[in-house]
């Protein structure tokens, strides 16, 4: 199993983890609990230019980039029960060793050419310019943030000098396009070989069949393989020196180096082979729809020239997760980081939510206010229900249930629904089909709380033991049933379920157990398994205002905080800013800053402060917050839908809970605000607010 390598150059979204990930580790879970031997490969993709772009814009390494969010996902994955077996990395040298054998058993079999192209080449930098360094208008779809490599929107796979008006990302210029010698992936060669694999792959899901068929339609043409950089994985080729393998070909190569390195480091070097050499043993790849050209096209194609390793088997990649209509998408600061949503969700609510609504045949909408509703009606208030009423009916007789020597027609008839039930889960799951395979769960559950209520055992038990025993025991063997197959959504909650009610094993061997002849268990006290999620007010928040610098002097006691006097409209304040060091005070009057108008008055070095401006710091600079010339004075800034007027004071730590930080979109910089796992725009009039000058994106406003 396989799940798309994410690029090391920021955190991951919502919309990642329902694309490529979340799916792949409840497919896995759901094969182990078969008894399926299962490798399960991810990785940093750490070569990739985003990775670099975010280099330049902090002046750092890029190796620096790629450390730091190599770390973060590792944390990321783990914080969602997402379990790899290896999460490798595309800058191991066993990877780049891996890569350069593949790159050059193509070149020599003819299947990798030298010819030229026309490269992106910005004179302000005075270099090439890789894909993503070139930002311009898409041909297909008019989509005007298109990147050279490839359009967010409509998905298609461009080349810079197909974009309109194409521009360089760092600079902003006009680059021109030089002719540069690189060698090309001879596609059209492979077509052929390539047409006959793919026929026979009705397995896949329609819309990946169909993106690849019309891919393949319009006739592959040679790609190229290697580019002008510095930072990525050396061409094995003489007179290639100087260039790099792109990072396209490379990093689809992870997956094979990823489980090398896995096989050494469990001590069975040639682990790799049953899963890589053996055609039996199929290989799946978990990706979003903007992947699906690179493993449906470019890997096969890689794969077929190489000639040793098995070709992907089924590629279920998901649509996309939309929010307000757009796709999730970090590099365009769409969508909620999964580190902010694990602050205020538990990590088994936001799964199961998230299973819910997988993309699995087109876009899906996030919201969280459906999270909570779906997370407190359906897996609170039916599985969780289930759990409490089954423990405290049981552990509060002390209750040792047993199978039953007979079962009445009622029980015959629940054993058999449960049977059908499952099957159809296994069916579905068996065939990716991941979010309908839960809806079966919920039935079983639904019905199992349906024969608890019918069947009465509290009556029961206090004429006929035996057959209160009976319908225990049928309850339990449901409930039971109900915890394995919602164990690959749902791991922690369900491991501890399995606990409470006492059944034998652990719940990653349950289906044994359950198949088992003599299934007994002992359930014990214990607090209702899930705790719903409250939905509170809004908390007091900063009201912020339109203010306009009218008086600007020297503070008395502090070199490096000026005093102002501000406009805000209903009134006008005295501000004590700490800006002395980074603006002449005559540039300030007359400027309109962003006003915390409720914040708790205070006394700075003997001066009351009467609020406080927004600035951002990026640890060299401090820019005020400024909004458009023809926003009027005492405008309401909002955060999100919230204006916060009349919600009292607020001090600097609740003020701090908001998270205002600088974001970019479409080329821009405007400021932004998590909280509650949710990333909300500040906005006056329709209009964004934004750094008077440029800072570092994400740095923080104070």
């Amino acid at each position: 199993m396989n799940s798309a390598l994410p690029y090391a150059s920021g955190p991951l979204h919502l919309g990642h983890i329902a694309g490529s990930y979340l799916g792949a580790d409840i497919f896995v879970r759901f094969n182990r609990l078969l008894g399926n031997e299962v490798l399960f490969i991810c990785g940093s993709d750490e070569y990739g230019t985003p990775i670099t772009i975010k280099a330049d814009k902090e002046k750092v390494d890029p190796s620096v980039i790629a450390e730091r969010y190599h770390k973060e996902h590792e944390a990321t994955f783990k914080g969602l029960d997402i379990e790899f077996d290896i999460f490798s990395r595309t800058t191991y040298p066993e990877h780049a060793r891996i890569a350069g054998e593949i790159f050059l058993d193509l070149y020599n079999k003819g299947f990798l050419k030298e010819d030229t192209m026309d490269s992106a080449y910005c004179n302000t930098c005075a270099r090439y310019l890789p894909d993503r360094y070139v930002e311009g208008t898409c041909p297909n779809c008019g989509f005007e943030k298109a990147r050279g490599d490839q359009c967010d929107i409509c998905g298609k796979i461009l080349d810079p000098k197909d974009l309109v008006r194409p521009v360089c990302a760092i600079s902003g210029d006009t680059p021109e396009f030089r002719r540069t010698k690189h060698l090309f992936l001879l596609l059209d060669r492979l077509q052929p070989e390539l047409l006959k694999w793919f026929d026979g792959k009705d397995n896949w899901r329609q819309n990946v069949r169909a993106f690849t068929r019309n891919f393949i339609g319009n006739g592959l043409k040679p790609r190229p393989v290697t580019r002008d950089l510095e930072w990525g994985v050396p061409v094995p080729v003489i007179g290639y020196e100087k260039k790099r393998i792109y990072v396209w070909f490379e990093a689809l190569i992870g997956y094979v180096s990823a489980s090398i390195i896995f096989s050494k480091e469990k001590g069975d070097p040639d682990y790799w082979k049953k899963f890589w050499q053996d055609k039996s043993v199929p290989a799946y790849y978990f990706l979003g729809k903007d992947n699906i050209t690179f493993h449906s096209v470019i890997w096969p194609s890689i794969l077929i020239a190489h000639s040793s390793l098995n070709l992907p088997y089924d590629i279920p990649a998901n649509e996309y997760l939309v929010l307000s209509g757009k796709k999730f998408s970090r590099s365009r600061s769409v969508g909620f980081v999964v580190d902010e949503a694990l602050k205020n969700y538990d990590k088994d609510y936001i799964r199961y939510y998230l299973s819910t609504i997988l993309p699995e045949s087109g876009d899906a909408e996030f919201s969280f206010d459906e999270l909570v509703e779906k997370t407190n009606s359906e897996l609170i208030s039916k599985y969780g229900n289930l759990v409490h009423r089954l423990s405290s009916f049981a552990s509060a007789r002390s209750l040792s249930v047993k199978r039953p020597a007979t079962l009445d027609e009622l029980s015959t008839g629940a054993m058999e629904k449960c049977r059908k039930t499952v099957d159809d889960w296994k069916n579905l799951l068996e065939a990716v089909e991941i979010k309908k395979a839960l809806r079966k769960i919920l039935d079983l559950i639904q019905y199992t709380n349906a024969f608890f209520n019918e069947s009465r055992p509290w009556d029961l038990i206090k004429t006929d033991s035996e057959k209160a025993n009976e319908k225990i025991w049928v309850i339990g063997f449901l409930t039971a049933w109900a915890t394995v197959t919602i164990f690959p959504y749902v791991p922690s909650s369900a491991r501890k379920i399995w606990k409470t009610l006492g059944f034998p094993g652990g719940v990653e061997n349950g289906l044994t157990t359950l198949q088992g002849k003599d299934f007994a268990f002992t359930p014990v006290k214990s607090d209702p398994p899930f705790k719903p999620i409250e939905v509170s007010e809004a908390p007091a928040g900063p009201h912020l205002v339109v203010g306009e610098i009218g008086e600007v002097k020297d503070h008395p006691n502090a070199e490096k905080l000026l005093l102002l006097g501000v406009d805000i409209g209903t009134r006008k304040i005295r501000l004590v800013a700490g800006l002395r060091m980074h603006y002449d005070p005559s540039d300030l009057v007359g400027r309109k800053i962003v006003v915390v108008e409720n914040l708790k008055h205070s006394r700075i070095r003997g001066e009351e402060s009467q609020g406080m401006l927004l600035a951002a710091d990026d640890g060299d600079h401090v820019r005020y917050l400024t909004v458009k010339d023809s926003i009027p004075v005492g405008a309401e800034v909002k955060i999100g839908n919230d204006a916060y007027g009349d919600s009292g004071e607020i001090s600097i730590e609740e003020l701090q809970g908001f998270g205002i930080r600088i974001s970019e979109r479409n080329g821009s910089q405007i400021a932004i605000s998590s909280r509650d796992g949710r990333e909300e725009t500040l906005t006056v009039n329709g209009s964004g607010v934004f750094p008077e000058k440029p800072v570092k994106v994400d740095s923080p406003v104070r």
